[in-house]
């Protein structure tokens, strides 16, 4: 793979986090190789870095992302992996109040509707309709790329108050490509959050959905995926057992002023009932069992039919899953309402027991079987993982209503496997084109990882040709292995614990002195001398002294790579609740690909569908294809060449007239840069080599680092062309690459 002998590109390896985990599924990716990590109050945000050689010192880097300033740029080290440097961290918990969506009405001409806000509460709990007692995060996912700065990914943030809140990249100042320590970095700052739904933030209606104005408490939330057109599409659950779909358009101004969200056309557009065909049971009815789920709603790829798009939803009720067609059409002009249609009933449904937090995830693939078009997924249970397969246009009636005896869906089965280790994540991989299976090929991770249960990863995918010459799996896999499998000495491992609590119970005793006892409590135990500690140990008696959670797993954009958030416990103490006390690690792997050439061209093609960052991403750690005009040896294609010459061939004449702006004399190529006879070097634009003469011209890539003159600025400078300028030339992508611009 070219990018194992690139020596510009970063390693990318496992790094530490302060963080308490308050919820599982609490990691993901963006389409562009943005991560998020959701803890108890707050969400982390790594940038991806391409093509930046590391540290040359000869030592590691000691910067641990989220253990120092809060936006993550900790001083006094290098840089020598993927993912130190560039992290914002940001709260997630604040009650935010009704007006944050008025611009939402005026964007639809509506009246904003005004009410009495009581912070905190909604919906028909009989608790949480009276208020919150904890905000904590529940869930996070990246919407599809297009509706943020530079068509960038946002992130929505679901809390336990039953608010949804939507945070994009705001407007900046100029600065955002921040210089640390010698580099252009990109920086999120400000990060604000642009609307929300729930807990008394509410939503316009779209023109002939007449829903009436509630408080809701939004119980679950999905992206739809990308629809390539002008917008997202959004369904949210509430506790009322209804899903509500929502349309969600936005457009950028490069001028806005600095902390600009962006314009946003937010409409609810749809609301069916999710209940199932499951009547609800009271409380203290013997066979009642709890249920619902934060992760309940998930969409299927789309489906192109003409003008029109067609994807199944899937939502989690009780003990059933059912799955409803939705058939959207956008506007070719404006940001206008899209015409959706939901099916009446759900086309397909499956009967099956399902605990607290199931959920579905479908596979990246719409198949033709026949004259039928067909789609298929997983359902985790969570004690297990089911395969299902739904079929487009299905003609199925209703399921009709019955009880769970009917369809012996009220228990579990016996063969159900672990029911107290739960799934907390599942990725289904990109499909193989040469060859069906009968189920999706997954891999998932329980909660609980220990010596004792080898269950908590699985994987259906098939051995590598030779498995005893390396790891089977990815590297976070053999990683929580040795965690799980490390064994001390009985007597010695006691020892340790005690001695460990009496340096915690230390380092507790004195609140004001925190930092110098633990710089003691270090000290001590950098003394510790192994072979001392074992003298007159039995070393046959042997206890594992370590276990893991894993709170969640997300797949890079390609599916490449895998990264799992796992928090370290010791056996032989108890564990402490607190940043004190949790040893959180976010680990990475990758699975080994096949050396089939019908394999490596089903990677190609599905790497058009990603963006460049997300193919860059693929290709420097992933095993994907090379990516033109990033990294270092690797060409542009013959095809993208000449659409940059055509492009330049339009301002050959204006190149001609420029001139240097510090000794008016004529200019003359330097490789990619323009330099006059008095040694003055230009840079030039990436997309039609015009000479860039002055700062504040040009946006800068932030994959190849290359600069283009902006749109507005190539019409200043050659006003004949206004035409071709605003036609062809992006001002949000780089002409060299593809990549996006900094902010």
């Amino acid at each position: 793979m070219p990018s194992e002998n690139d020596t510009t590109i970063l390693p990318l390896e496992s790094f530490s986090l302060l963080a308490v985990p308050a919820s599982t599924h609490n990691i993901a990716w963006s389409p562009d190789a943005e991560l998020a990590i959701g803890c108890d109050d707050c969400v982390f945000i790594f940038l991806p870095e391409f093509s930046t050689a590391p540290s040359t010192s000869g030592g590691s880097s000691s910067h641990v992302p989220g253990h120092g300033h809060g936006d993550g740029h900790g001083g006094g080290t290098e840089i020598s992996r993927q993912y130190n440097d560039a992290a914002l961290r940001f709260p997630s918990v604040e009650h935010r109040h009704p007006d944050l969506n008025r611009p939402l009405f005026d964007a639809a001409g509506q009246e904003f509707p005004e009410f009495e806000h009581v912070p905190g509460g909604g919906g028909s709990g009989v608790i949480t309709s009276q208020g919150s007692s904890m905000n904590h995060g529940v869930a996070l996912e990246w919407s599809p790329s297009g509706l943020g700065r530079m068509g960038r990914s946002v992130l929505a943030v679901l809390t336990g108050a039953g608010a949804l809140t939507v945070y994009c990249e705001g407007a900046s100042d100029g600065m955002s490509a921040s210089k640390l320590r010698g580099r252009n970095v990109r920086s999120l700052r400000p990060w604000v959050a642009a609307w929300g739904v729930g807990a008394g933030l509410l939503l316009p209606r779209a023109e002939g959905h007449g829903a009436d104005y509630a408080k809701e408490h939004v119980t679950a939330f999905a992206w739809a995926r990308d629809t390539e057109g002008r917008g997202a599409l959004m369904a949210y659950a509430n506790d009322d057992g209804e899903v509500v779909v929502v349309s969600v358009q936005a457009k950028h101004d490069s001028n806005a002023k600095p902390g600009d969200c962006g314009h946003w056309r937010v409409e609810e557009i749809a609301r069916f009932d999710a209940e199932g065909p499951h009547p609800k049971l009271d409380p203290a009815d013997p066979d009642y069992t709890p249920s619902g789920s934060s992760f309940s709603l998930s969409w299927s790829p789309w489906l192109k039919r003409g003008s029109s798009k067609t994807a199944i939803i899937s939502y989690v009720a009780k003990n059933y899953v059912g799955f409803r067609e939705i058939t959207v059409t956008w506007s070719r002009k404006g940001m206008k309402t899209p015409v959706v249609e939901v099916g009446a009933v759900d086309g397909n449904g499956v009967c099956v027991y399902l605990a607290t937090d199931a959920f579905v995830v479908w596979e990246d693939l719409v198949w033709t079987i026949g004259s039928s078009k067909v789609c298929r997924g997983m359902i985790a249970t969570p004690a297990k993982a089911q395969a299902f397969q739904v079929s487009f246009d299905s003609k199925e009636p209703a399921m009709p209503t019955h009880t769970t005896d009917e369809c012996s869906t009220t228990y579990p089965e016996g063969n159900d496997g672990p029911a107290e280790n739960p799934i907390t994540g599942l990725i289904i991989h990109p499909p193989s084109l040469s060859q069906t299976t009968a189920a999706p090929s997954y891999s998932l991770v329980r909660l609980s990882a220990t010596h004792e249960n080898d269950a908590w990863y699985q994987t259906n995918l098939p051995l590598p040709p030779n498995p005893e010459d390396g790891a089977v799996g990815p590297k976070w896999a053999t990683e929580i292995n040795q965690i799980v499998e490390h064994q001390l000495p009985r007597a010695l491992a006691h020892r340790l614990a005690s001695d460990l609590a009496s340096v915690r119970s230390d380092e507790g005793s004195d609140d004001g002195n925190n930092g110098v006892d633990e710089e003691e409590g270090e000290d001590e135990r950098s003394e510790f001398d192994p072979n001392d500690a074992m003298a007159g140990i039995d070393t046959e008696d042997q206890v594992h002294v370590n276990r893991v959670r894993i709170w969640g797993m997300a797949s890079s954009p390609g599916g490449g790579v895998t990264a799992v958030f796992i928090t370290q416990y010791g056996t032989m103490w108890p564990g402490r609740d607190t940043f004190a006390g949790h040893k959180c690690r976010v680990l990475f792997g990758r699975y080994d690909s096949s050396t089939d050439e019908s394999e490596e061209a089903n990677t190609i093609l599905a790497m058009k569908k990603l963006s460049t960052e997300a193919r860059a991403w693929e290709w420097m750690y992933g095993g994907g294809p090379p990516v033109a005009g990033v990294g270092a040896g690797i060409s542009t294609p013959a095809q993208e060449k000449n659409k940059q010459k055509t492009m330049g061939e339009y301002f050959t004449e204006v190149s001609r007239s420029q001139v240097c702006p510090f000794c008016e004399l004529p200019l003359e190529p330097a490789g990619k840069s323009l330099r006059c006879h008095r040694g003055h070097i230009l840079d030039t634009c990436a997309t039609t080599g015009l000479p860039i003469l002055a700062p504040g011209l040009s946006k800068m890539c932030s994959v190849c680092g290359s600069k283009c003159l902006k749109p507005e600025d190539l019409v200043a400078m050659a006003p004949q062309l206004k035409e071709i300028i605003m036609a062809e030339i992006s001002g949000e992508i780089c002409g060299g690459c593809g990549g996006r611009f900094v902010n």
